[in-house]
């Protein structure tokens, strides 16, 4: 039996007020000038309705709050540079605009942005301080593909860097994990840690979907440099994985490299575009793969950082990932609701195929000179 947990849920109602801008799934209005501009991709649903199951289900009741504190511009500047910061607080006081490819900030866009970092902050500093286990980051707009000077795919500002960052500083942390489950590649977390060994990050993906703006979506050798060698841990899935592939490439992989790395703080990037019903990728995990992978991301917290894990939401659209999040919230907190997953009996091809395999197979090979796999 899974052991309960004081888990923090951070969230604000600015998340859910924001208006990125419209568009098409991740193409902005200005895009085309043929296309309906209804279904834009980073929308208010993505967090209220994650919300609204979190309340229905009892579970909200179990959760320890963390309310945010706006932080400061100045602490976005860093992995970002001021002049970029500074285009953003522009934009944001008048009625937004392009910041990168496929990449929009709407009008206050820089002030909700500010709010989630400052949540973030809030949920470490109680993780730290003990006054919780873990905790789940429910905000928008997603973060993690933001790079330097340039948003990318609905991020603008990477919120996980200015996190790790911030735990380094003030914590003093040498060796902090990044777990990413999400539909894509993040170059800019790939940007920040790549030659360290003081950041590990570990993801599976799905190759070949969308722009590749880093040559790690086809390429398991994208393993770090200098310092960094073996720390960059990079699993292309093909199209198609379910819950058994991304559980194999966990259980084969993403933990016994943590267990060897033994983290003092394990940071996940809780994107969802990945389940079965997102409407821009092509992947087949359901809720209930989702709470494993998050069970064992856990257990890596739980083996070696204390129990110390920090998720924030990233990616993923629709009804269904609601229940992917409440899933995962129930990992976290090591509690289970009445809900379950609309995808129970449903799904009749959900097995381990010999691409996906052969796909972890060619990443242990790579990563055997740095780890026992």
């Amino acid at each position: 039996m899974t052991s309960k947990r004081k888990t923090g849920l951070m969230y604000s109602d600015a998340f859910a007020n924001y208006k990125a801008g419209d568009g098409y799934l991740c193409m902005s209005a200005g895009f085309n000038p043929w296309m309906a501009t209804n279904d834009y991709y980073d929308t208010p649903e993505r967090v209220t309705e994650a919300r609204d199951l979190l309340e229905k289900s009892g579970l909200m009741d179990k959760l320890t709050p963390v309310a945010p504190v706006k932080a400061d511009k100045e602490a976005l500047v860093g992995f970002h540079s001021k002049e970029y910061i500074d285009k953003l607080e522009r934009l944001s006081a008048a009625e937004g605009g392009e910041v990168g490819e496929l990449c929009q900030i709407g009008r206050g866009g820089l002030d909700v942005i500010r709010e989630a970092v400052g949540g973030d902050m809030a949920a470490l500093d109680a993780i730290m301080a003990g006054e919780i286990d873990n905790a789940f980051c429910l905000q928008r707009p997603p973060s993690a593909h933001a790079e330097r000077d340039r948003g990318f795919g609905f991020c603008v500002v990477n919120d996980f860097n200015i996190l790790i960052d911030y735990a380094r500083k003030k914590y003093g942390l040498k060796r902090i994990m990044v777990i990413d489950f999400d539909n894509h590649y993040k170059k800019g977390i790939e940007d920040a840690w790549y030659d360290t060994d003081e950041v590990l990050y570990a993801e599976v993906h799905q190759t070949g979907a969308l722009p590749e703006n880093s040559a790690a979506d086809r390429n398991a050798d994208m393993i770090g440099e200098g310092a960094g060698k073996g720390h960059n841990v990079v699993i292309p899935m093909p199209a198609g994985a379910g819950d058994e592939a991304y559980i194999k490439a966990f259980e084969d992989v993403i933990i016994p490299i943590g267990l060897q790395y033994r983290p003092e703080l394990v940071v996940l990037i809780a994107g969802y575009a990945s389940n079965i019903f997102d409407p821009l990728c092509r992947q087949q995990l359901t809720a209930t793969g989702y709470r494993k992978l998050v069970e064992l991301a856990q257990g890596l917290a739980d083996a070696t950082a204390h129990g110390r894990l920090i998720a924030l939401l990233e990616g993923g659209k629709g009804n269904y990932m609601s229940f992917c999040i409440l899933k995962s919230v129930e990992a976290l907190a090591g509690e289970s609701t009445e809900v379950t997953d609309p995808t129970a009996g449903l799904i009749v091809r959900n097995h381990l195929t010999p691409d996906q395999r052969a796909a972890i197979d060619e990443v242990k090979a790579v990563l055997a000179p740095y780890w026992k796999l």
